[in-house]
């Protein structure tokens, strides 16, 4: 379980994200996010925009077809998720 679910429950939005958050160096393109949480690509695929829409992620044209998806290390909103994740850690 991840750490955002044991914080706020299960959802595969908050899936998606924490993948990211675990992860915030690495660029993954739709099938790798969808390989590491086990999940249909098709479920995915309605979450990206939303976390890009808000800016937790950014993305990368690879190629003419690929989108690779990365953290947005420069956000507010990120930067205040990792604070309150390493505090949830270390409690």
């Amino acid at each position: 379980m991840s750490t955002l679910d044991n914080l706020l429950g299960p959802c595969k939005y908050l899936k998606v994200l924490d993948l990211f958050l675990q992860n915030p160096e690495e660029l993954m393109n739709l099938r790798e996010i969808a390989r590491r949480l086990n999940k249909n690509p098709g479920s995915i695929t309605p979450i990206l925009p939303t976390l890009l829409q808000r800016n937790y992620i950014t993305s990368t044209r690879i190629g003419t077809k690929i989108v690779a998806y990365k953290l947005n290390n420069n956000s507010k909103i990120i930067k205040q998720l990792k604070k309150l994740l390493k505090q949830a850690e270390e409690n």
